[in-house]
């Protein structure tokens, strides 16, 4: 009898550690599953979104220099240009008569770069005589932040003379042939090159979505080098009269 007391004491006991060591199991699980990103939106906030990025290998790329054909960039699910091509106020062309410029408008979108186990974000440029609408900012005609983006010193050197645009000048750019005629109210030359992670997110800043309506224009500088950030802004022209 004491035997069987002694039995009847220990296996209860057992049951307990099982179910014990169940519930720690159980937690574990499910904290884990809880700190899996659900969404690819999520994996997109905690990264960085850089202003200029160019052709895998070209020389604008300042911001970093290891993206090329090795670094690993894949092409994001952007919209392409046959999708685009129906988007009302889509830019198509682009007249700066102050520094001689009459040049055609394609649509670009994002490419995904890893570097040092980031993720970073970059906009695509044309490599050819033209400017890249970011397909992701505002069409023409409406509130909000219309982006273009061009080389300056190579593939036809698009936006090479747009450092020399000063307050005031006139910026046309049409879309399905109608005219959205815009005023230059900042021209500002921002260090990029090797400087800290802050300063290059506010230099970001500037091609971010807005409430009011206005024009971006993004390059880099100097022509023999691309340490700068150039960025034209411009409004509407009857909003300035």
């Amino acid at each position: 009898m004491a035997k069987q007391s002694k039995d009847e004491e220990v296996i209860p006991l057992g049951f307990v550690f099982i179910a014990v060591g169940l519930v720690v199991v159980f937690t574990a699980v499910i904290a884990f599953i809880l700190l899996i990103p659900r969404t690819p939106g999520q994996t997109l906030q905690q990264t960085q979104v850089v202003v200029l990025p160019a052709t895998p290998g070209a020389p604008d790329v300042a911001l970093l220099p290891e993206t090329g054909p090795d670094s690993g960039a894949d092409a994001l699910p952007t919209p392409n240009n046959e999708t685009l091509a129906f988007v009302q106020g889509q830019p198509e062309r682009i007249l700066i008569p102050d520094i001689g410029l009459d040049a055609p408008v394609s649509s670009v979108g994002l490419i995904q770069v890893q570097n040092s186990a980031q993720t970073y974000y970059q906009w695509q440029v044309p490599p050819e005589f033209s400017a890249g609408w970011h397909n992701t900012s505002a069409p023409l005609g409406i509130p909000g932040n219309t982006v273009l983006n061009g080389h300056h010193n190579i593939h036809g050197e698009v936006f090479r003379d747009l450092v020399e645009l000063e307050e005031g000048a006139e910026i046309v750019v049409y879309g399905r042939a109608r005219p959205y005629t815009y005023t230059v109210a900042t021209v500002a030359l921002l260090p990029e090159r090797d400087q800290p992670l802050t300063v290059r997110v506010q230099n970001a800043s500037w091609i971010n979505p807005t409430d009011d309506e206005r024009l971006t224009l993004v390059t880099c500088w100097p022509y023999e080098d691309n340490s700068h950030r150039v960025i034209v802004v411009a409004y509407p022209a009857e909003e300035r009269n």
